[in-house]
């Protein structure tokens, strides 16, 4: 039993730091790039997930997407903190003198929450770039996410 906590713990921290590693480094280089200028500087982040990068936007669209950003990175800080914070206390639990395993689920169920509530905000985000893009941009984004699964599938 205390075997599969452990295990189950560490896949959640390992879960976790994924997805705080990936809200923790915001996009840079405009819409979907990487690069000085971006909406929020540093590498990574929640653009490079939409897959702009593969399609073509017009000026207009990369500054509507920096707006789009910009009004939600406050609930992104928010979240990376949130995140932080929760690792943190997980972290501690699972490496505690003594074991408490309530408090272990306690703190991996707090993780989980972060991590619901960052995905719950990607996918808005997501859902308002979207509507700034053509059909056949949105088509053309389509076609690059399902290459990029079925490679992973290959890979597996």
């Amino acid at each position: 039993m205390m075997k599969r906590v452990v295990i189950a713990a560490a896949l959640a921290a390992a879960l976790a730091g994924g997805s705080a590693l990936a809200i923790a480094q915001p996009p840079q280089g405009g819409p979907g790039m990487r690069g000085p200028g971006g909406p929020h500087g540093g590498p990574g982040g929640p653009m490079m997930d939409f897959g702009l990068r593969a399609i073509d936007l017009t000026d207009a669209q990369k500054e509507q997407v920096r707006t789009i950003m910009d009004s939600h990175k406050t609930e992104f800080d928010q979240v990376r903190t949130r995140m932080r914070d929760a690792q943190r206390a997980f972290g501690d639990a699972t490496q505690a003198d003594t074991i408490d395993e309530a408090a272990i689920r306690t703190k991996a169920t707090a993780v989980a929450g972060v991590m619901a509530d960052e995905a719950i905000l990607r996918a808005k985000v997501h859902g308002e770039v979207l509507q700034i893009l053509t059909q056949e941009q949105q088509d053309q984004l389509k076609a690059k996410r399902e290459e990029m699964q079925k490679r992973r599938g290959q890979r597996q």
